[in-house]
């Protein structure tokens, strides 16, 4: 693709005042459906490791550190750990995630300008910023995930690096390879796939090919890590631990209707490929994108290669998801205007999609086909009069019962009904009503202010005042500000001097369902917790040991020391206060020094009681020498 675009497309749709308005715009969206929501999730994995740079003594004795995890693959925790340093964790993961969002956002706009215009460009790019960016299977992952990991940093460099060699910019395309390498080799690989297929032609391909392949071998033969695991498969014991605690790496591991985005998404991509004239090696570069990543998964299923399985080759569903997007919207660009038909089908489509399971999955490929045979055969049937309403009717009627169904089953309509919605923030109910309905929100909207800038000139300024005090109003509410969560900051801030002075950086705690207060709080490793068990895949050695001591844990019977996926919850038990023999049980590990409990163990004295902050429950902290006198109840049990 040439470096110089078309007039159409060197600039944006207007005068700067309906430029100014379409930003503000597209920047409220986005912000309205990314608040800020903390350090959770993978979040706490990122901050601890960034701890771990800093002052790595403390953690030698924890499992998620002590054999190596995902850490070892990215250059971002080192980032971060710098600005914790100078910032302090809750202002260095605001500030991070905040660039990050800004670039994201930013990067979208430039890849997609480049393949829309006018008003398909606008629709894309809100389409993007507000759709659910979730993919893969169990609800894991998502793209412009609103907690800070080092996804957040790679995402960007990787869509610029789409967008640059799209306008045929090969050095910045591959310098910002580089950098979302380096920040996430995972995230950065549909990227370097999509520089592969486009950027380089048949033969150059094939020369990259086996000069790719001759680096892999020579990287094996001398075992640089982690290429010395090119050829190594997991061992049957490794590779079921990783299945029961991270199942969605797996395909087989799938339900049926998770692997009905991926088709659909192909679908899209296949389907604007038949339809296009001019661009027709984008959306098949997408498509093989996509075919490598899934066909590389599946050989996962029949030989779980260990670099292979850590690679999470179906995670090019994140790109995908984006060029898909822009897929659908080219197909409206191209055919909306063709003929009445068309529009139907288009709608019709649009209705399967919104469904996204497999029954939908059917429809869509039967009005792909349709519109591919219109588009390249000019097959167009007489429609009668009375269908066309009808159609468009049962349309309406789908899209509308999948609104519907979000509404009644998402968190704001059962915070309406509850009794204590009134005790609610309204910043709060306002940010929970765009995050779960901003998909249908949010394109009408701009629909309706398009047609005030193309038909109401004078409407320009008032919009852009309007969409003005939107915009200050998300961002100056975008991080969510409470008493509990000023505590937890002030916590991570400042730390917790009486409880570090009885926990030594030498000392290894269970704290149970707070391994975050240790890491985070304390900078002391945790004896182990379900999260601490995310790393697996990369470490056997990890594996084996999370394994040991969580099935130890089992015996105090909270919900951390749950190491499958897909098991059923073990619930907390209801009267810690019974609970001797297992504590007792887990204290019979010399590695650990004590157990934070939240209730009173009978029959075992606390050696301290401690509150981190004043509206927070009280944890008994019990030293375990002593309890190691007391004969293990358990003693064939890990």
């Amino acid at each position: 693709m040439s470096s110089r675009l078309p007039a159409h497309q060197r600039v944006f749709v207007g005068p700067d005042s309906t430029t100014l308005v379409l930003v503000l715009f597209t920047a409220v969206a986005w912000i309205a459906t990314h608040r800020y929501s903390g350090i959770w999730h993978d979040a706490i994995l990122y901050a601890g490791q960034a701890i771990f740079r800093i002052d790595p003594g403390p953690f030698a004795k924890d499992p998620f550190f002590a054999y190596g995890s995902q850490d070892g693959f990215t250059a971002f925790t080192e980032i971060y750990a710098r600005a914790i340093q100078r910032l302090g964790l809750p202002t260095a993961s605001i500030v991070l995630l905040g660039a990050a969002h800004i670039a994201w956002l930013g990067a979208a706009a430039w890849l997609l300008r480049v393949i829309l215009r006018g008003l398909h460009y606008w629709l894309a790019l809100i389409l993007v910023a507000v759709l659910p960016g979730g993919y893969g299977a169990f609800g894991v992952f998502a793209y412009g995930e609103t907690f800070l990991t080092a996804r957040s940093w790679a995402e960007p460099a990787a869509l610029l690096a789409v967008g640059c060699i799209l306008r045929d910019r090969r050095i910045v395309a591959l310098v910002s390879l580089v950098f979302a390498a380096a920040m996430h080799p995972v995230m950065a690989f549909p990227a370097a796939l999509f520089l592969f297929f486009f950027g380089l032609r048949a033969r150059q391909q094939l020369f990259a090919a086996m000069a790719g392949l001759a680096s892999l071998v020579i990287l094996r033969s001398v075992e640089v890590p982690p290429f010395q695991n090119l050829t190594t498969t997991m061992d049957h014991q490794w590779l079921a631990l990783s299945m029961e605690r991270s199942p969605f790496v797996f395909l087989d591991q799938w339900g049926a209707d998770e692997y009905a985005e991926p088709l659909l998404l192909a679908l899209l991509i296949a389907t604007a490929a038949l339809v296009s004239r001019e661009g027709r090696r984008l959306w098949w570069c997408a498509f093989g994108v996509l075919a490598v990543g899934m066909g590389l998964s599946v050989l996962t299923v029949y030989w779980p290669g260990v670099l292979l399985v850590q690679m999470q080759p179906w995670r090019v569903l994140w790109l995908t998801k984006v060029l898909a997007v822009a897929a659908g919207m080219f197909l409206v660009q191209e055919t909306w205007a063709a003929s009445p038909y068309s529009r139907l089908l288009l709608g019709a489509l649009a209705a399967c999609a919104s469904a996204g399971d497999s029954t939908a999955l059917v429809g869509a490929a039967l009005l792909s086909a349709l519109l591919v045979a219109r588009h390249g055969y000019g097959l167009e049937p007489r429609l009668p009069p009375w269908l066309v309403p009808l159609a468009w009717g049962v349309i309406a009627l789908v899209i509308g019962e999948r609104i519907v169904c979000t509404v009644l089953l998402s968190s704001v309509a059962l915070d309406v009904t509850a009794s204590s919605a009134a005790e609610i923030p309204f910043v709060n109910r306002i940010f929970a009503i765009c995050k779960e309905s901003g998909w249908f929100i949010f394109p009408p909207l701009l629909l309706g202010t398009w047609w005030l800038l193309q038909n109401r000139p004078a409407s320009r300024r008032w919009l852009a005042l309007l969409v003005g005090c939107a915009a200050l109003f998300f961002v100056g509410h975008w991080q969510r500000t409470s008493d509990a969560q000023a505590e937890e900051d002030h916590l991570r801030q400042e730390g917790h001097r009486e409880l570090a002075a009885i926990i030594q950086s030498d000392h290894l705690v269970y704290w149970g369902e707070g391994h975050h207060i240790l890491w985070l709080v304390l900078h002391r490793g945790s004896y182990g917790s379900r999260q601490q068990a995310s790393g697996i895949i990369f470490s056997r050695q990890t594996a084996l040991e999370v394994n040991r001591r969580l099935t130890r844990l089992a015996r105090l019977g909270l919900p951390d020391s749950r190491f499958g996926k897909l098991a059923s919850p073990i619930a907390k038990a209801p009267e810690l206060s019974t609970n001797l023999d297992g504590l007792v049980h887990v204290c019979h590990d010399p590695l650990l020094d004590f157990v934070v409990l939240p209730r009173l163990v009978t029959g075992a004295r606390p050696a301290a009681s401690i509150r981190l902050s004043p509206s927070a429950e009280v944890h008994h902290l019990y030293a375990c020498a002593p309890l190691r006198a007391v004969p293990d109840p358990f003693p064939s049990t890990a």
